[in-house]
């Protein structure tokens, strides 16, 4: 059953700091997976709450683009030095569930309740300086399997308009004018797009790499970064094609519309074998330099103390 919040929600600004990029939301509902199964939840570990169980909370969104990889915002790793990045092992990405907060073992498995999977590998565009080339991939340790709760969404290829209302869906926060609390469950908004000659007069810069949006009728939240915008296309005939992943969240700004990174102008860098951007260097190559390095010092304090 979807229910409606009935309260009138409305957008505040940007909390900027250092790192993190939190936006509100409004006029959310909640939604069951089906509806956006390819919709998944980036957690970070809290707190062990019994003797194998720790407490996950969420972290940012993403969305399933294919068996093993995950579609989501650079800037959901860049807090404290691209922690995560270099270890995500602290991570979990869940699919399949509704839940916000989850109390549960962190290993790998299928079930029921969802499917929870280890982040093997993190790459971030290596362009990302936030707000520019804010998008990033996830590798997962073992394929989804797919079925009506589970499933990928295509990526744009047009870097095209999108006039219909589209939506945004996440685990974020809600928001009124007075306080926010967590949404204890997974969030729907309806979302209209800008066209891109609009969204250049109100963010006074080149939007080709952008997305922005209308927040009257709904908007993202904290905690959605990195989550979708879903649009229909129509094709030429008039018929509705699926969803497909138009723009990822992003931010936003005080009195402008929310910014998405629009993922048509990445379709080459999510098709590419993009290991080469990734930040943490593989553990093959950490390992080699350290006995480079070794090797390197005890030339070093051979010559010093053997030496003529």
């Amino acid at each position: 059953m979807t229910v409606s919040f009935s309260d009138n929600r409305v957008i505040t600004t940007l909390k900027y700091s250092k790192y993190r990029v939190k936006p509100t939301i409004v006029n959310g509902e909640a939604v069951q997976n089906k509806r956006v199964p390819y919709v998944v939840s980036i957690k970070v570990i809290n707190r062990r709450v019994e003797y194998d169980k720790w407490l996950w909370l969420n972290l940012c969104g993403g969305s399933i683009i294919s068996d093993y990889k995950v579609l989501t915002a650079a800037h959901c790793f860049e807090s404290n030095k691209f922690y995560f990045v270099n270890h995500p092992k602290f991570l979990r990405i869940v699919a399949g569930c509704e839940k916000t907060d989850i109390v549960h073992s962190g290993k790998t498995e299928t079930t029921d309740e969802g499917q929870w999977r280890k982040i093997e590998r993190v790459v971030l565009n290596k362009n990302f300086l936030f707000p520019y080339n804010d998008i990033a991939l996830v590798f997962v340790d073992e394929k989804w399997r797919f079925n009506q709760f589970v499933n990928y969404i295509t990526p744009a290829v047009r870097s095209a308009d999108y006039p219909d209302t589209c939506y945004s869906a996440g685990y974020g926060k809600l928001s009124d004018k007075f306080f926010e609390i967590d949404a204890p469950y997974l969030l729907l908004a309806r979302i209209r797009v800008l066209p891109r000659w609009q969204c250049s007069v109100l963010w006074e810069m080149n939007m080709n790499k952008f997305i922005c949006t209308d927040s009257t009728l709904g908007d993202v939240a904290k905690g959605d970064s990195g989550g979708p915008l879903a649009c229909r296309g129509i094709t030429n005939v008039g018929q509705e094609r699926d969803e497909v992943l138009v723009g990822i969240v992003s931010g936003k700004n005080f009195d402008k519309t929310t910014l998405y990174t629009r993922v048509s102008a990445y379709h080459d860098w999510i098709l590419s074998d993009c290991c080469t951007t990734q930040m943490a260097p593989p553990m093959l190559i950490v390992i080699l330099i350290k006995v480079l390095l070794l090797i390197y010092l005890l030339i070093l304090l051979y010559f010093l103390f053997c030496g003529a």
